[in-house]
């Protein structure tokens, strides 16, 4: 048993918090005072319940608290489930609570632990090892209050770490908890992430059934169509010519999933379209997904001086309809400060830069 402290009060910390409470662990959960309705709610719950891929089951979080300080007290284990656009706040709000040798990772980080890394340097926490995974770790939702569905069963993901020559650490400290498989390095797991592509395809040409929607609206069963199937062939196109260009495994285009969805002898992704959402096209989809992985994405390409019309044409319509600019605010090389790099430069530096 492992002492794990969640940080991040919406559902993927809510879920991660109740699958290792079944698994046995002595879970934390918490997050700031802008979550404590959520968390004081679950708090007098007493218990949640886990429906959905990874079966029906009740668990007991040890503590739950906006207390930063009193979750992460001789934590074993830290695991950030905060939205990428809180990750310097999130960095910042722990950092003083960590252990010089604390191990931090982050859900799905989209090069998060970037951020986190220049933030506990800057605090003198240069022994704290901090790294990502690729993609979610449980693609979920809190349902209602107390309960958590999962919608995918548990899958081996791929992880790093910032500096990259601390990935084994990342990898062993999760020994018991988390299987993790080595990413080549954080930018690999950052742009191999399911959400780059799929996200902003399916919001956007479903703008109008969501935001017209009368009752919940399920976009994994009411947005996947040959429209979405064949713009995610062809951002996966301009996708794949990136990740040939750095050497990097492009992992598959979203499109063989959405042709299991449609098919209805197809059973496997039943928990996954149960998965409600978006409810307004300024959703995380969008709000979080687009500036932090698809800026990202258009940036290393910029660096390779690789053409991406239509990841720069999707970009440039979801700023137009939530009037943002997401390139020039989001987590691009040049806003990171890595504008510099170019060429082979990208990849190498985070392989082997600190």
């Amino acid at each position: 048993m492992k002492k794990i402290a969640v940080v991040g009060g919406g559902s993927t910390g809510h879920t991660v918090a109740t699958v290792l409470s079944l698994w046995g662990h002595e879970v934390r959960l918490c997050d700031s005072e802008a979550y404590s309705p959520v968390l004081e709610q679950t708090r007098a719950l007493g218990e949640m319940k886990l429906v959905g891929s990874l079966g029906e089951a009740s668990a007991h979080i040890h503590m739950v608290t906006t207390d930063v300080e009193a979750a992460l007290t001789d934590a074993d284990l830290v695991i950030c489930c905060t939205v990428a656009n809180r990750d310097q706040e999130t960095a910042e709000r722990i950092a003083p609570f960590l252990r010089p040798d604390s191990v931090v990772l982050l859900s799905s980080g989209g090069l998060g632990s970037y951020l986190y890394r220049k933030v506990f340097d800057g605090m003198g926490l240069t022994g704290v090892v901090v790294g990502e995974t690729c993609g979610n770790l449980f693609p979920c939702r809190l349902e209602a209050p107390g309960v958590v569905r999962v919608g995918l069963p548990l899958m081996k993901k791929r992880a790093a770490a910032f500096p990259n020559s601390d990935t084994q650490k990342l990898i062993d400290a999760f020994e018991g908890v988390f299987a993790f498989d080595r990413a080549d390095c954080i930018l690999e797991a950052a742009l191999n992430g399911p959400n780059l592509i799929g996200h902003i395809v399916l919001t956007i040409l479903n703008a109008g059934a969501i935001e017209n929607a009368k009752d919940t609206y399920y976009v994994f069963q009411q947005g996947v169509c040959r429209s979405a199937m064949n713009l995610a062939d062809a951002m996966f196109a301009e996708k794949k010519q990136v990740m040939d260009a750095l050497g990097l495994p492009a992992g598959s285009s979203p499109s063989g999933s959405y042709r299991k969805y449609l098919d209805p002898s197809v059973h496997d992704y039943d928990d996954f379209k149960r998965l409600a959402g978006p409810d307004q096209v300024t959703n995380r989809y969008i709000s979080e997904d687009t500036p932090t992985l698809v800026c990202l994405f258009l940036s290393v390409a910029r660096a390779l001086g690789i053409d991406t019309p239509f990841f720069q044409a999707m970009e440039r319509v979801a700023s137009a309809v939530n009037q943002a600019d997401y390139y020039a605010d989001g987590r691009t090389l040049e806003n990171l400060g890595l504008g510099h790099l170019k060429g082979a430069q990208v990849l190498e530096y985070f392989r082997t830069q600190r």
